[in-house]
């Protein structure tokens, strides 16, 4: 994890100040596990990045049944922590580790992510990295064939794990047709189902509305009942976690970091959020509802002796009960909030006196939606000036598709798109960069040096100006891309999500910023599922049911808990079972224009010749391949390619029509083959006349090559055509012992691959989003060196990708022990027959031509 600041002294200066605060707790630890029960011992653990930032020391154990939140700002090393646990430093991550560390009995440091993967099981930040195979449910099973659990078991525990998390229903899908939400569902799956000893949970909410936090917290919750497992949380969304239980639903334990990854304490939660709240929310952490309610209430009244005394004294009388379905108390009936109902539309958030201005950016009777599906019909919504609009809604609702359309990117289905000239960032910063520096990128808005600089002190990114925008951290991204938007004086700002997995004063820095832009006189819209971030609006629109509700005041909103329900921001009770709430289908959008509710396609589904065995077809092709190498009589390769014709149309149910367009490339290459052989053979020529010299060995051996080409291409279709990936790669490893790791590398890869095509399309609507504007609205199209700036975006987004999906395959226990398949590809006496007609076949003719 990249951490927004630099140490400036040596970490290991100060480890007997970190063993102290930690000492403060020990009698409460050595009430949780004694050492002899310890499912986790470390002592004085420190990690150091080759950057200088860093985490620990920390000292403590953690006992089986242990479940324990881990807090701090963004760059205290939360994540660094946990990437450590689970083996991935330094064997996946450069980084200097001290001190020890044991983990059920293995060192993860020493003896890397396969190891420990016996132990640990780890949920990362990146949901697309979570699921490392293209079909979910051979992602699930992964794990399992890993540990050797006896293949008739496997499938009721893919089963159970899915329904576990929430994601019952994706066990038949492709990875690469699954919204962000739905894609950490399954990747929760496949952590549960390998029923770990110990959880690491990295901010497993981050893409989930209330209904899906509530699922997820409901899964984890199941996990930790046995006694027998223990989990480390790392979550911002502090409220959302605990629920309608308030405080007494989060962890019992607490380990809290400073800023520089220092242990702050490390004990019971109530006791360490009384006494280090006010340092912890001081230094950007999200606090719960309750807690900074109270801490508030403290600051404002004179403190009779020392400050941090006061506050120890009184805060846990301080804290009020907690709020039902994790609703602000502002949104409760009778409370300010609830007064505010009855004001005007024009009433702003709490604090703020802006009347919104003229409309600067409207839509009128819109529908949209992608790939035949229809999201939203009849909107109708202004965007005013000095107005910041939120709007919300559940996972799939159509916000990042609405703000596709008002940005101009894509065109209604139906209605219009009038107005002002919008800008948009969107949820994943890096795919919006263009400059190779942090300066560069402010600087390819066209603004002026002076604002520029003025904007990269308002960023705090001033000690970053030179660096690759791809280093900063997920704060200073999400900072830097919006600033870039703003440096281009668009009229109206469309923000996606822009408080997506920031601690609490990044996240202020960024409605700081959009705030300062209304008063400015702009426009700005933002969606979000953070309560918070709503009562920092003017307003609010609402999209459920295919419909937008609004807009109107966010007390309004909060005042309503039915439309709060709907709104995605606050679970039913049905959420917390752990089964998805209707409506969440998982929304694509600007991020994705895969259609996520769309059934798998089965490519392998052909005919009879998808029922073989991949490897017999395989050796088939490469068989056939040698024969026509050998071959250079046009003869024979005519009647192989047309008898190949015919089993392939026959064999993979593909129409005439189909395949002669599927063998295009091939007919291409072949014809290139066939005139370099005529024009450059030397021999007899058939035609002197003629203005080329054309030789009659020359067509005759160019016939043949070109045949060999179209033979084996259709060859290659024919295979292609029959098989799927698993298959394939289930076949090589049973019957041509090709290692576990590279098939599931080769799987991975496919898994990246079929991505691909929509990385490509968030990253080229990115960078058009930051192209001028046309006078009648419309967006222009990307040029040549844009498109060579989205190749290179591409390349570093893949190359990321590919790392953490290695990752992932380790962290599922792949190695190169013995393990079991799940679903084996059986090869019997069809394919053996197979083989006996094709040699028989093609030694006819040989024969007989």
């Amino acid at each position: 994890m990249s951490a927004e600041t630099t140490h400036g002294e040596s970490r290991g200066a100060v480890a007997s100040t970190s063993n102290r605060s930690t000492a403060n707790f020990a009698t409460s630890n050595s009430t949780t596990a004694t050492p002899s029960a310890s499912l986790l011992e470390a002592e004085d653990l420190e990690v150091v990045l080759p950057s200088g930032d860093g985490v620990g020391p920390w000292s403590g154990t953690l006992a089986a049944g242990d479940h324990v939140l881990l807090i701090g700002p963004s760059g205290a090393g939360k994540s660094t922590l946990l990437r450590t646990l689970a083996g991935a430093i330094p064997s996946h991550q450069h980084g200097r580790v001290t001190g020890s560390i044991r983990v059920g009995g293995i060192d993860p440091v020493a003896d890397g992510v396969v190891a420990a993967s016996r132990t640990v099981g780890y949920l990362g930040q990146d949901p697309a990295s979570g699921v490392c195979l293209p079909d979910v449910a051979d992602d699930v099973a992964l794990p399992l064939e890993n540990r050797q659990v006896p293949a008739p078991q496997i499938g009721g525990r893919v089963h159970a794990a899915l329904t576990a998390a929430g994601a019952e229903g994706l066990a038949s899908r492709k990875a690469s047709t699954l919204s962000g939400g739905q894609l950490q569902r399954a990747a929760l799956a496949a952590v549960l189902a390998a029923e770990p000893r110990l959880l690491l949970l990295d901010e497993p909410t981050a893409m989930l509305d209330a209904g899906g936090i509530a699922a997820v917290r409901g899964s984890v919750q199941a996990a930790l009942q046995d006694g027998e497992t223990a989990a480390i949380l790392v979550e911002h969304r502090l409220d959302e976690w605990a629920g309608a239980d308030g405080l007494a639903a989060l962890p019992p334990r607490t380990i809290a970091l400073d800023r520089s990854g220092r242990v702050l304490a490390d004990g019971p939660t109530h006791e360490v959020l009384l006494r280090h709240g006010a340092t912890l929310r001081a230094e950007g952490c999200w606090l719960p509802r309750d807690l900074e309610r109270s801490l508030e209430g403290m600051l404002e009244r004179p403190p009779e002796g020392p400050v941090e005394e006061s506050l120890d004294e009184s805060a846990e009388a301080a804290i009020p009960a907690p709020t039902p379905a994790g609703i602000p108390t502002a949104a409760r009936p009778g409370s300010r909030a609830s007064e505010q109902e009855q004001t005007t539309e024009e009433t702003v958030a709490p604090g703020r006196a802006a009347v919104p201005g003229r409309p600067l950016l409207t839509a009128n009777g819109v529908a949209l939606g992608y790939e035949g599906r229809r999201l939203l019909e009849g909107v109708d919504l202004e965007v005013r000036s000095g107005q910041v609009l939120a709007v919300v809604g559940r996972n799939g609702a159509g916000k990042s598709t609405l703000l596709a359309a008002l940005a101009r990117l894509d065109p209604p289905r139906a209605g219009a798109i009038s107005g002002a000239a919008a800008g948009l960032v969107f949820q994943r910063p890096e795919a919006q960069f263009i400059g190779s520096t942090v300066v560069g990128e402010l600087r390819a808005s066209g603004a002026e040096e002076a604002a520029v600089g003025e904007m990269l002190e308002q960023l705090a990114l001033r000690d970053w100006a030179e660096a690759s925008p791809f280093r900063l951290s997920g704060g200073q991204q999400r900072r830097l891309s919006l600033g870039a938007m703003l440096l281009t004086g668009r009229p109206v700002l469309l923000a996606d999500e822009p408080g997506f997995g920031l601690d609490r004063a990044a996240q202020d820095t960024v409605l700081e910023l959009l705030r300062e832009s209304a008063a400015n006189g702009r426009a700005v819209l933002m969606t979000t599922h953070d309560l918070r971030a709503v009562e920092q609006a003017h307003a609010v629109a609402v999209l459920a049911d295919g419909r937008v509700h609004g807009p109107m005041p966010p007390a309004k909103l909060l005042a309503d808990a039915d439309l709060l329900h709907r709104a995605g921001l606050v679970a039913s009770p049905t959420a917390e079972t752990g089964r998805p709430e209707r409506g969440d289908r998982g929304e694509r959008g600007c991020e994705d224009r895969g259609e996520a509710g769309t059934a798998d396609p089965s490519a392998a589904a052909h005919g009879w010749l998808s029922q073989r065995n991949p490897t017999v077809l395989l050796g088939l092709l490469t068989a056939l391949s040698i024969v026509c190498i050998a071959l250079t009589d046009p003869v024979p390769l005519v009647a192989l390619y047309v008898l190949l014709t015919a089993a392939t149309l026959a064999g993979c149910r593909i129409r005439p029509l189909a395949l002669l367009r599927a063998q295009v490339p091939f007919v291409v290459f072949a014809l290139g083959v066939f005139a370099v052989n005529v024009l450059s053979r030397p021999g007899h020529e058939p035609w002197p006349e003629l203005p080329v010299r054309i030789t009659q060995e020359g067509i005759v051996l160019g016939t043949a090559l070109a045949l060999r080409a179209l033979v084996i291409g259709l060859g290659a279709l024919a295979v292609a055509r029959a098989t799927d990936p698993r298959r394939t790669m289930v076949s090589l490893q049973q019957h041509a012992r090709l290692p576990a790791r590279y098939a599931y590398a080769l799987l991975a890869g496919r898994r990246l691959l079929d991505d691909l095509p929509s990385r490509w399309a968030t990253i080229t609507r990115a960078h058009r989003a930051r192209l001028p504007v046309r006078t009648d609205g419309t967006v222009g199209r990307l040029r040549p060196r844009h498109l060579v700036a989205c190749a290179f975006a591409l390349l570093v987004d893949a190359i990321r990708s590919a790392e953490r999906l290695a990752f992932a395959l380790e962290s599922r226990g792949l190695g190169e022990g013995p393990r079991t398949i799940w679903r084996p590809v059986p090869c019997g006496r069809a394919d053996l027959l197979l083989g006996v007609v094709v040699a028989t076949v093609v030694g006819a003719v040989l024969v007989l031509s």
